[in-house]
């Protein structure tokens, strides 16, 4: 087939999968995306301009490696499915411009979570230059793979993900919001969260039960003064302990004084019947600041 139609078109794809007995490995999460426009949306979405330096993780068959590298970025990939770097090599393009594809694309099996990034791109990137990481994530995988990037010695640029739509809406949630809870409020002391595009399950192959949603998170200029991380995201996680008792009754397990507990939530300004959800992250700051540390 010729290789001027992408990767990610359904015709494509299917060639793909026939060819070499592909199937989606339930327990990796695979799904392979055959929907063009919402490929180019995530290249959009990273704002990939050439020479950019991106990280993919699990580049599957490559339908977005392909575009990736079209739209001039250099690619170094994470797969953990040793059945797909023959298919990488086959099916991208051989030259990129007037480079050979060894230049502007290398693959490394391995689990993302257990990288090295300093050694495992020494020589290929340039680390004293901004890196943008992009990927189709598997929902089950999801979270502790924006935990470990945000934690790692990767000095990111942004970070543009796929992930289950409901996943996505609770990272962009704002106080008041039903999805707002533990999860967002990690992830905006961190990061500004985009939700840039939304794609539906007809978009995969095969097509999973729930829609996705395209996010960009990018490093906070300046992040909150969180002076113990660990102790004040514990702080939170008690607080929504349970969804839909109040904030005094959540709290009873940290300060179990009535008195020390309602001095505190006067000190919030807020009314004593409040939900968590309704709190900012400067009030929820202000309560980890007012519970001792394990």
């Amino acid at each position: 087939m010729a290789n001027n139609i992408p990767i990610g078109s359904p015709v494509r794809t299917r060639a793909i999968i026939n060819r070499y007995f592909v199937k989606a490995k339930k327990n990796l999460g695979q799904n392979f995306l055959v929907d063009q426009a919402a490929i180019l949306g995530i290249v959009e979405s990273a704002d990939i301009q050439p020479g950019d330096q991106v990280i993919e993780i699990g580049p599957g068959i490559g339908s977005l490696t392909e575009q990736l590298l079209l739209a001039g970025a250099k690619v170094f990939a994470y797969e953990v499915d040793d059945s797909l770097p023959e298919i990488l090599h086959n099916e991208l393009p051989k030259k990129i411009g007037d480079a050979p594809l060894d230049e502007r694309f290398k693959l490394i099996l391995k689990d993302v979570l257990k990288a090295n990034f300093e050694e495992d791109l020494a020589g290929f990137f340039d680390m004293s230059k901004p890196i943008k990481v992009v990927a189709n994530l598997p929902y089950y995988i999801t979270t502790p793979i924006i935990f470990a990037l945000a934690e790692s010695d990767l000095h990111f640029a942004s970070l543009t993900l796929m992930m289950q739509k409901e996943v996505a809406e609770r990272l962009e949630a704002k106080p008041g919001n039903k999805e707002y809870g533990p999860l967002t409020i990690s992830v905006q002391t961190e990061m500004n969260v985009k939700l840039a595009l939304e794609v539906k399950s007809s978009s995969f192959m095969p097509r999973p039960k729930v829609d996705s949603a395209v996010v960009v998170l990018t490093p906070l200029a300046e992040k909150p003064a969180i002076n113990d991380r660990k102790h004040f995201i514990w702080v939170v996680k008690m607080c929504f302990s349970q969804r839909r008792k109040t904030l005094n009754n959540n709290l009873k397990t940290l300060i179990p004084d009535n008195d020390q507990r309602a001095a505190l939530i006067k000190e919030l300004g807020v009314d004593t019947r409040v939900r968590p959800e309704d709190l900012t992250i400067e009030q929820f700051i202000k309560i980890a600041s007012n519970i001792p540390a394990k």
